[in-house]
């Protein structure tokens, strides 16, 4: 599998969000499929992550994420991003507590590693600062 390859198969979450159809992403999740993510207990499967993802497209609808920068090393996929979006529906903690609308916009930069054999991808891992979003939502102080 080409380099190019793997990077669409990388970018098809990101595609998906911006599309506001998370389902089209899922074309591409292997059987074992697993997600780590900031705010969860542990590695979600592909419903689990739907749900995660959908809570903050949801919150911010009309959110983008352009990518910056990819790079690739054998299975892997390293994708660093940047999301911006106006908070304009309720947002769900880690903990369950509802974050009502703010009105305000907010930009989060990130990184996805994306592990991809046989065409189909394993695991993602994103990390990116929960404290700087919730900061710019006016819900923490200024960093």
């Amino acid at each position: 599998m080409s380099e190019q390859e793997k990077v669409k198969i990388a970018h098809s979450f990101f595609d998906a969000w911006n599309a506001n159809d998370l389902s089209k992403a899922t074309t591409y999740e292997a059987s074992n499929f697993m997600v780590d993510a900031p705010g969860t207990p542990g590695p979600m499967n592909s419903e689990q992550n739907h749900q995660y993802n959908q809570n903050f497209l949801s919150a911010f609808p009309g959110s983008k994420f352009e990518v910056v920068l990819d790079v690739v090393q054998g299975d892997y996929v390293v994708t660093n991003w940047k999301i911006s979006g106006t908070h304009a529906g309720t947002l769900y903690s880690p903990s369950g507590t509802a974050i009502p609308p703010t009105g305000k916009t907010a930009t989060v930069v990130g990184s996805t590693t994306t592990l991809i054999k046989d065409g189909k991808i394993e695991r993602s891992s994103s990390f990116w600062d929960m404290s700087s979003l919730l900061a710019q939502l006016g819900l923490l102080p200024p960093m």
